[in-house]
């Protein structure tokens, strides 16, 4: 093909088939149509490396992804993930971008960082004056904001964050007597509200809570009756999620549409706007892609599979654990961890790590 052809943008045809055809026809015996259909590669990385690729001197878990899978956050006791080290022996926060290899290490944080879409923001607890406490960081800026109700007895924890960093949602404690609510701080009016209901009942905790992207939908669990409600801030409705077993919240997807739960008889996927459920007994669903399409599932054997919603191809992406949020977006990427020394090359510390499998 000349120059001028190529950049006319038009193809040039040999006896009634693009040129591009032709070639394909004459190297591979396929024609252009046929190599859209290539097969579905996979590959699989080490996350808790130091940028350099240098593997970690101790065990790696925990760990969650943004919905593109370029930011994955973990906890991790190794010693030399970043240049500074650690500064007492225990179990540190670290972000990894899989973009640049770089490294950061939160140093106060005393839970797997919760990430906005972009990376920028971070939820996660730490002690506050007294008690512990969510807070909320700007990586970007290195600042960082309690979260938590700013009276010093107050606790809270279990924190989960919207996909623009702005809504926080969270398990509020303000003392023994009274019982666990789920809260949501926002961030641009720095006002907080209560968005569980419940008796005042201290045997009626509400817990797990877990947002959708655009903070409207927060689904969380009723400790006492064994209910999962999910509230709209939009609206001020709570429905009742649960199929009338006592269930547990695994994880609300991204777009509010779909909830996971846990039962006795194993766990169920509930279509928020349909209302159609689908269970899955004999395997646990550990978390949902942010399109709610996807599942990660775990099995008797510790075996992690993706899967569709409603059918269709299930992948097998490794041995190990996860958690929710540890899904991309449209199932593209899943960080999980495991002590499997056959994953990737090279592996010889004898520890739990985490790894990111990625499809094309």
């Amino acid at each position: 093909m000349s120059k001028a052809s190529a950049m006319s943008g038009r193809a040039v045809t040999v006896s009634g088939i693009s040129l591009t055809t032709a070639l394909l026809l004459a190297f591979t015996g396929t024609t252009a149509g046929a190599a859209q259909h290539a097969p579905r590669t996979e590959r699989v990385e080490r996350v808790s490396a130091a940028a350099d690729g240098t593997q970690g001197d101790g065990a790696s878990s925990a760990a969650l992804t943004t919905p593109n899978g370029r930011y994955i956050s973990f906890r991790s006791s190794a010693t030399n993930l970043v240049p500074e080290g650690i500064t007492h022996p225990g179990s540190y926060s670290y972000i990894r971008d899989l973009r640049t290899g770089e490294v950061t290490k939160i140093e106060q944080a005393l839970s797997t960082p919760r990430l906005s879409a972009d990376g920028r923001w971070a939820t996660y607890t730490d002690w506050g004056s007294r008690t512990m406490n969510v807070f909320l960081s700007d990586l970007s800026t290195g600042t960082r904001i309690r979260v938590g109700a700013p009276g010093g007895r107050d606790t809270s924890a279990q924190p989960d964050i919207s996909a623009d960093g702005r809504y926080i949602a969270y398990r509020w404690l303000g003392h023994p007597q009274y019982p666990t609510r789920i809260d949501l701080y926002d961030r641009l009016t720095g006002t907080r509200e209560t968005v569980s209901a419940g008796p005042q009942d201290s045997t009626r905790d509400m817990d797990r809570p877990s947002i959708s992207g655009d903070g409207r939908r927060v689904a969380y669990q009723d400790n006492g009756t064994g209910d999962v409600w999910v509230a709209d801030r939009a609206t001020g409705a709570q429905t009742e999620a649960d199929d009338g077993t006592p269930s547990t919240v695994v994880q609300l997807s991204a777009n509010g549409r779909f909830l996971a739960m846990d039962s006795a008889d194993g766990s169920y996927v509930r279509d928020l706007r349909t209302g159609r459920v689908q269970h899955f007994p004999g395997i646990r669903v550990l978390a949902v892609s942010p399109d709610g399409r996807r599942l990660l599932t775990r099995d008797a054997d510790a075996n992690l599979t993706l899967r569709g919603l409603y059918g269709g191809r299930e992948i097998s992406v490794g041995h190990g654990s996860a958690t929710a949020g540890s899904v991309s977006a449209h199932g593209r990427s899943v960080v999980y961890s495991t002590v499997d020394a056959d994953v990737v090359p090279g592996d010889t510390n004898g520890m739990y790590d985490v790894f990111q499998w990625r499809s094309n």
